[in-house]
């Protein structure tokens, strides 16, 4: 990890932020080395674990919001006919199998979802994090090193590198970790998921781990979560594998969103604008520890795959003249169609 980078980040402006130095946590610079050994401890591990349920139980004190961790059997329309015993039978596949190892792998999408899977994920693990103007200018990174944390700086390949060998060594030493595939908060208008990075696959795939789901929304100032039945993405190839984990998320999700975030079209108003005000409203939520730079740049995105924004692009750059003025006109009434 580059020290540089803990001295400023980005705002949506591109200038530099710096932040207040008598708020940095210093005590928690020896999680940037790369060497899995002197971030990941048995002992520090051991100390977690017991300490676990007690983080567990103060996750929802650390925020104004509500927690709300729902069953998956309630999400299906036929669960108010479901027996006593029924229910019991239903609940019984989500159970999470013993002697294998666990990767928990969470939807990202809003501040307090890291809380929330943690509460969710009902067992201690280490979470990997990325926000570093976070972690380290604000009481979120002493609360989640005390969990348990491997921390990535997105900005440097060596400590992203590093990440995967840090988590293996959280796995050998029987501990479990959370992940959160996306990589970034989902704020795209279409997308129930992104398009996820492998890491949680090639994790599971070396040690024959485990994969658990966690689906994640906020309606108002309450935040749903669901832990989906365990899944075994070791069955698949790497591109099979990410599909199927992104649409048990995505299919988690949209479940949350049809019992608990109905709105109406009155409510929304001008699609664009409620959009624009809701994305301002979540990055609001960051206190100023946004990274413009990192957040905006660092979501996954398949090589054979080229959104509008690519496609569009070179209109920017078009010189209008006689010739062309008639195609350029029209071009740019599409471009303003699709956004």
């Amino acid at each position: 990890m580059i020290k540089e980078h803990l001295e400023y980040w980005y705002d949506k402006d591109g200038n530099k932020v710096y932040g207040d130095p008598a708020k940095f946590n210093k005590n928690l610079v020896y999680l940037m080395d790369n060497d899995p050994k002197k971030v990941v401890s048995p002992v520090g591990l051991r100390f977690r674990k017991l300490i676990s349920p007690l983080c567990r139980m103060a996750m929802p004190l650390t925020t104004k919001n509500k927690f709300k961790i729902v069953k998956p059997y309630e999400l299906e329309e036929h669960f108010n006919k479901l027996s006593i015993k029924e229910k019991i039978k239903a609940s019984k596949q989500y159970k999470i199998p013993k002697g294998r190892p666990v990767v928990f792998a969470a939807t990202h999408g809003f501040r307090d979802d890291i809380a929330l899977t943690i509460k969710a994920a009902g067992k201690h693990a280490y979470v990997l994090y990325g926000s570093i103007p976070d972690f380290f200018y604000s009481i979120d990174g002493k609360a989640l090193w005390l969990v348990g944390t491997v921390l990535a700086d997105r900005k440097d390949h060596e400590s992203t590198a590093a990440s995967l060998p840090k988590m293996e060594r959280v796995l050998d030493l029987g501990g479990k970790v959370i992940i959160y595939p996306e990589g970034v908060w989902n704020k795209s208008p279409n997308k129930l998921v992104l398009d996820l990075y492998s890491g949680a696959y090639r994790l599971a795939k070396k040690k024959n781990g485990i994969v658990v789901p966690i689906s994640t929304i906020q309606v108002d100032n309450t935040c749903y979560a669901v832990r989906l039945a365990p899944f075994d993405i070791t069955k698949y190839s790497q591109e099979e594998g990410i599909d199927k984990l992104r649409e048990i998320l995505a299919t988690g999700k949209y479940k949350l969103m049809k019992k608990f975030a109905s709105i109406s079209r009155v409510k929304i108003g001008n699609a664009d604008e409620y959009w624009h005000n809701f994305l301002d409203e979540l990055i609001a939520t960051s206190n100023g520890l946004y990274d413009y730079e990192i957040e905006d740049n660092a979501e996954y995105k398949k090589k054979d795959v080229v959104d509008a924004e690519e496609v569009f692009a070179p209109i920017d750059n078009i010189k209008v003249n006689f010739s062309n003025a008639f195609v350029y006109a029209k071009t740019r009434n599409i471009n303003k169609k699709r956004y």
